[in-house]
C-alpha cells in the first residue's frame, strides 16, 4: 500500500516534467529561433513583467535583444513574436494561418464565439453577415449621430476648461462620446454616456483587460480552473456580469423598439433618425429563421461594443497627446481643417469633407505608428508551416508585436521622433507594404476601419477648431498593454480655447 502511494506521488510529481521535455521535443525545429532560455514548467515568466507597463517594456527589450522574430514560453506555451514585416504578410497575409491564438480563449466568456473569436465556417458566414453593415453609404448615415454626440463632447469639454484649467483628463470624455456613437449607430440605442458617464461599465471593460493581459502571459491564470483560485476571480465575475448586463439591457431596448414601431427599424431620438445596422441586422436574421441565438447576438453585440468605442477612444486620446507634445503639426492640421471645414466647429461635417483632410491622414497614421491602438495580434497555426527554412509545428501560438514593429529603427529611422511626413506617399513606398498594419491585414483585417476612421476624423476637426490642445509639464504617460494601448494614469493635458 505504501508502495503504490509513493509510486503515485513519484508519478504526480514526473508527469508534468515528462510533459516540458515532450513539449521541448516537439518544437525541437525552433531551436534555431532566439530567446531568453525558459525555465521547466513555468516557461520565461520571470522575464515577464508583472503589470500591463512592464509587459510592453519586457517585449521591447526582448526584441532589441533578439530581433524581429524570437521565441518565449509563456508557462509551459511556446510563442513566436513576429515584428519583421515579411514575417508578418506570412501570417496576416495569408488565408491559411486565420486561426486565433489560444490566448484569446480568454475573451470567450466575454465575447463569446463571435465574429473576433471565431474560425472556420462559422467565422466566414459572421464576416459575410456583417460586411454590409460598414458599406460606405451606411457610413454617411452615421455622420448625424458623429456630429451630434461630437458637439456634446465639445459642451463637456468646455464646461471642463471652465472648472478646471490647469489639466484635463481627456481620455474619460471621449470614451464616453466613442460609447454613445457606437450605441446609437450600430445599436439604436440612446444610452447618454456623456451625459450620465457609465462609470461603471467603462470601469468594468478596463479592469477586465487589464486582468485579461495578465492571464495571457502569465504561465497559470490561463487556465479556468487554477484561475478560480487567484485574488483576481472575484473581480473578474463581477466586471464580466456588469459587462453582460449592460450589453442585454441594450438589446433588450432596441427589441422594445423594433416592437413598438412594428416596422423595421427607424426610431426618433433626440432628434436623429438612428438606423442601428449592425444590431438590426442580427435581429432581422433571427427573426427570419437564421441561425443565430440570443447568445450569438449578444457576443456581436459586446464584440463590437468593446472594438467600436474602446479601440476608437485610444487612438483619439493619443492623437491629441501627440499634437499636444507637437504644436507645429497641431498648426498645421488647425490650418488644414479651417482651409476645407471654415472655423465654426459646431458646424457638421459631411464624409467628402472629412476625405479633403490629407493632412490630418498624415497625423493619425503617425499617431497610431508611436501609440499602436492594438499593439499585438495573436494566430495559432492549423497547419505545420515552413518560415525561411525553420519548420514551425501545427499549434504554435505566432504573436503578431505590431508596437514593436512600429517602433523598429530599421523601419521607421528615429522611431521614438514624431514625423507625419513619413505616411507622405513617396516616403511610404520605400517601406514593405506590411511595415505598418495599425487594422491588420489580409482576411481578418478589422471590418469597422472605415467607421473608425471617419470617427476618428470628426472628433478630431471637431475638438482642434475649438480647443488648442497643449501638453501638461511633467506628464508622462504610463503606457502599458491590454488587448488595447492603455496610459495608465490617463491621457492629461491642458485645453486652450481657440479665439
Amino acid at each position: 500500500m505504501i508502495g503504490y502511494i509513493l509510486l503515485t506521488i513519484l508519478v504526480l510529481v514526473a508527469a508534468p516534467f515528462l510533459w516540458w521535455y515532450w513539449l521541448l521535443a516537439k518544437y525541437k525545429s525552433l531551436d534555431a529561433v532566439p530567446g531568453p532560455k525558459p525555465v521547466p514548467i513555468m516557461g520565461n515568466a520571470k522575464d515577464m513583467g508583472s503589470c500591463t507597463v512592464s509587459l510592453l517594456n519586457s517585449f521591447m527589450d526582448l526584441q532589441n535583444k533578439y530581433g524581429g522574430l524570437y521565441k518565449i514560453w509563456l508557462g509551459p506555451k511556446l510563442n513566436l513574436m513576429v515584428s519583421k514585416p515579411e514575417y508578418v504578410e506570412f501570417f496576416t497575409g495569408s488565408a491559411a494561418h486565420i486561426g486565433k491564438s489560444d490566448g484569446y480563449e480568454l475573451f470567450k466568456p466575454w465575447l463569446g464565439n463571435s465574429l473576433l473569436l471565431s474560425t472556420g465556417q462559422t467565422w466566414k458566414n459572421r464576416r459575410k453577415m456583417i460586411t454590409p453593415t460598414f458599406h460606405f453609404q451606411v457610413l454617411e448615415k452615421f455622420m448625424n449621430v458623429f456630429n451630434y454626440q461630437s458637439n456634446i463632447l465639445l459642451q463637456n469639454l468646455e464646461k471642463e476648461v471652465d472648472t478646471n484649467q490647469e489639466s484635463i483628463e481627456v481620455h474619460h470624455f471621449i470614451n464616453m462620446c466613442s460609447l454613445d456613437i457606437i450605441c446609437e449607430t450600430a445599436f439604436g440605442t440612446s444610452i447618454n454616456a456623456q451625459q450620465k458617464g457609465n462609470p461603471k461599465y467603462v470601469a468594468a471593460i478596463s479592469k477586465f483587460l487589464e486582468i485579461f493581459t495578465l492571464r495571457f502571459f502569465s504561465g497559470w491564470m490561463g487556465n479556468p480552473f487554477l484561475f478560480r483560485f487567484s485574488k483576481l476571480y472575484p473581480e473578474y465575475k463581477e466586471n464580466l456580469k456588469t459587462l453582460h448586463d449592460f450589453t442585454k439591457n441594450v438589446i433588450k431596448n432596441r427589441r422594445t423598439a423594433r416592437e413598438k414601431s412594428k416596422i423595421n427599424p427607424n426610431s426618433s431620438e433626440d432628434g436623429i433618425k438612428i438606423k442601428a445596422a449592425l444590431l438590426d441586422m442580427l435581429l432581422d436574421a433571427s427573426d427570419n429563421g437564421m441561425d443565430l441565438s440570443d447568445e450569438d447576438i449578444r457576443a456581436e453585440v459586446d464584440t463590437f461594443m468593446f472594438e467600436g468605442h474602446d479601440t476608437a477612444s485610444t487612438a483619439i486620446g493619443f492623437t491629441f497627446l501627440a499634437l499636444a507634445e507637437n504644436i507645429k503639426y497641431q498648426n498645421k492640421v488647425y490650418e488644414e481643417l479651417v482651409e476645407i471645414l471654415g472655423p465654426d466647429s459646431n458646424e457638421g461635417v459631411t464624409v467628402s469633407q472629412l476625405n479633403d483632410l490629407k493632412y490630418l491622414d498624415l497625423v493619425i497614421k503617425e499617431a497610431m505608428r508611436v501609440y499602436s491602438p492594438v499593439p499585438l495580434i495573436g494566430r495559432s497555426l492549423d497547419n505545420d508551416c515552413v518560415l525561411d527554412g525553420i519548420k514551425i509545428p501545427k499549434d504554435t501560438t505566432v504573436n503578431i508585436f505590431l508596437y514593436g514593429m512600429n517602433r523598429n529603427p530599421n523601419i521607421f529611422p528615429n522611431p521614438d521622433l514624431f514625423d507625419p511626413e513619413r505616411f507622405l506617399p513617396e516616403n511610404q513606398s520605400t517601406r514593405h507594404n506590411f511595415a505598418y498594419i495599425p487594422f491588420s491585414a489580409g482576411p481578418r483585417n478589422c471590418i469597422g476601419q472605415k467607421f473608425a476612421v471617419l470617427e476618428l476624423k470628426t472628433i478630431i476637426a471637431k475638438v482642434l477648431r475649438k480647443f488648442e490642445v497643449l501638453p501638461l509639464p511633467n506628464f508622462k504617460p504610463e503606457i502599458g498593454m491590454c488587448s488595447v494601448l492603455k496610459s495608465r494614469n490617463g491621457i492629461v493635458m491642458q485645453l486652450k480655447r481657440r479665439n
